[in-house]
């Protein structure tokens, strides 16, 4: 089942904010925040606050709508703030996003869409534009690079993993699973996707008739093949999949995705993954851990010694501007 590659991104950005373009041009009428002497501009902000209120249009209704309002107006100030520190260190760093790596990351985005015009309508949808996400996309590389570049003689010792893993065991205990593969097919084409299921109960191959027929392109060309389980399915697909044992395939079953038929192609028992099993694994979180606190207390660092302006009237005094010129 397609994932919203989208909301992938954001996820990816965590709290960095888009739109981080120098505006130092900028009138202090048109400024938000001055980070340093670079402007922030009120645009940029607005433009943050708008893709939040067409995400979330109930959000700021209600009694409580307008401190809602003003808290996160706070949050996203804050977030532009950051974003324009990180872009002045990397820029101290000589650290350079190239247009093709941009490209590479945006490339990898549309793949998950049948064509632009989807792809562009995802991004509608989330209040977005092509140059909204490029921008997300530069600062999010430009904020790995750095954050690698802040960590690159991190090493990971046998001790380490072996301590994380013996603390952590739980985490590598491998639940008993069922590994799926589907058949989707739009709501509207129910027939069709009783006539191939009818295929499969005669016999006919699976993966030959996931291949030619399933609307979700990201496993058609896998025969169907969900993989192992690492997220919730939805509801209905659930509780069909848990009827089912190895080899045997569910009738038509709908879901908000469409009509689904599923073939059940392995099945595992709960077992403990060794220590050798996972020592890749948990390089990489501790790896990952790591960098994540390097970040904290680099830009905890470029706060403390920044030059920080905020310009918006409702920002500038009680909790709103204690919050946005404190270090997090």
């Amino acid at each position: 089942m397609k994932s919203t590659r989208i909301l992938l991104v954001l996820a990816l950005l965590g709290t960095m904010a888009a739109g981080t373009l120098a505006l130092t041009g900028c009138s202090d009428k048109d400024t938000a925040a001055k980070v340093n002497g670079e402007a922030i501009s009120n645009e940029q902000l607005d433009q943050q606050l708008a893709r939040l209120k067409k995400q979330y249009p109930n959000m700021f209704e209600g009694a409580d709508g307008e401190g809602r309002l003003l808290d996160f107006k706070q949050r996203l100030l804050d977030n532009l703030v950051n974003a324009k520190l990180i872009e002045q260190a990397a820029k101290d760093k000589d650290i350079k996003i190239s247009d093709a790596e941009v490209k590479k990351q945006i490339d990898q985005l549309k793949a998950g869409y049948k064509d632009d015009t989807q792809f562009e309508d995802a991004l509608k949808s989330a209040g977005m534009t092509v140059a909204s996400l490029t921008e997300q996309i530069r600062q999010q590389l430009m904020t790995q690079k750095l954050i690698e570049s802040l960590t690159k003689n991190e090493k990971v010792s046998a001790a380490d993993v072996k301590t994380y893993y013996n603390a952590n065991k739980s985490q590598f205990f491998q639940k008993a699973s069922k590994r799926p593969s589907h058949i989707l097919f739009k709501v509207e084409d129910k027939k069709k996707a009783a006539a191939i299921l009818a295929k499969v109960q005669a016999g006919d191959d699976f993966a030959a008739l996931a291949k030619a027929n399933s609307i979700d392109t990201a496993t058609a060309a896998k025969g169907g093949d969900l993989g192992w389980p690492t997220v919730a399915y939805a509801p209905e697909f659930q509780a069909a999949l848990d009827k089912l044992k190895k080899g045997q395939t569910s009738g038509l079953v709908q879901t908000p995705y469409g009509w689904h038929i599923i073939r059940i192609t392995a099945e595992r028992s709960g077992s403990q993954q060794s220590l050798e099993e996972v020592k890749a694994q948990i390089e990489q979180i501790i790896i990952q851990q790591r960098r994540a606190d390097a970040y904290q207390k680099f830009l905890n660092n470029l706060r403390k010694k920044a030059d920080i302006e905020v310009l918006v009237e409702d920002l500038k005094s009680s909790k709103a501007s204690n919050a946005t010129t404190a270090t997090k």
